[in-house]
């Protein structure tokens, strides 16, 4: 069980932290010629945020330190915070003018907003990897070797 955790959390770590990279590096977003200079350095900052913390998370989930148990718990943890600033800022939007797709190319899957399925599909699987996680590390319960 904690393998199938770990990987969960493996893949919303690579939706959070290289998808973003890949999609915002382009004329819609970071190379966009209306977008102001001081607003592609706070776009260029949260990606490398974004994929700093995702490269933190697969360390801790797949190099094995001292305090196994930690690692794997603190990686749970922490790649739920990009996925809060996601939807914190999606019901936020409404009071700075924002908007959760660039409204001449906007990505669309099956009808829904890209953005939201993407990030809405990993933020299951880290709330599930998180919850397994947790559930397989308890102290007190004989941990197996993964």
């Amino acid at each position: 069980m904690k393998l199938f955790a770990k990987i969960l959390l493996t893949i919303a770590a690579i939706q959070y932290g290289v998808i973003p990279v890949i999609v915002d590096l382009t004329d819609t977003h970071v190379f966009h010629h209306g977008w102001p200079p001081h607003a592609r350095f706070h776009m260029v900052w949260l990606l490398i945020i974004g994929s700093s913390v995702a490269a933190y998370v697969l360390a801790l989930l797949w190099v094995v330190g001292k305090d196994k148990t930690e690692s794997l718990r603190h990686a749970a943890v922490l790649g739920c915070l990009p996925l809060i600033g996601f939807f914190a800022s999606a019901v936020l939007m409404g009071r700075y003018g924002g908007s959760l797709s660039d409204l001449e190319h906007p990505i669309r899957v099956m009808g829904l907003d890209g953005n939201v399925v993407s990030f809405s599909v990993a933020a299951v699987l880290q709330i599930t990897g998180t919850i397994l996680m947790w559930r397989q590390t308890k102290p007190g319960l004989k941990e197996t070797k993964v």
